[in-house]
């Protein structure tokens, strides 16, 4: 595999983790809100954990979206059609 090849496939995996890590994040937050509270300020907390996970699913389906891009993008580079 070239170089420039490997060095691509690191980066878009770093910056794969990196979005990853939001929701997790958030996930967090919306946690020690649901531990540390009681009454509206937890229907709160779960709300942000329904957040978090809904921002979750949505990267899943960006990377979907990038990894048809990088295989139509490989496809190119072999020359074919």
């Amino acid at each position: 595999m070239p170089r420039g090849v490997a060095r691509s496939e690191r980066d878009w995996r770093k910056a794969a983790i990196r979005r990853f890590l939001v929701p997790l994040a958030i996930v967090v937050i919306g946690i020690v809100v649901v531990a540390a509270t009681s009454g509206t300020a937890r229907i709160v907390g779960w709300g942000i954990v329904c957040l978090a996970i809904t921002v979750a699913i949505s990267l899943v389906f960006l990377e979907v979206g990038y990894s048809e891009d990088r295989a139509r993008a490989r496809e190119e580079r072999r020359g074919r059609p």
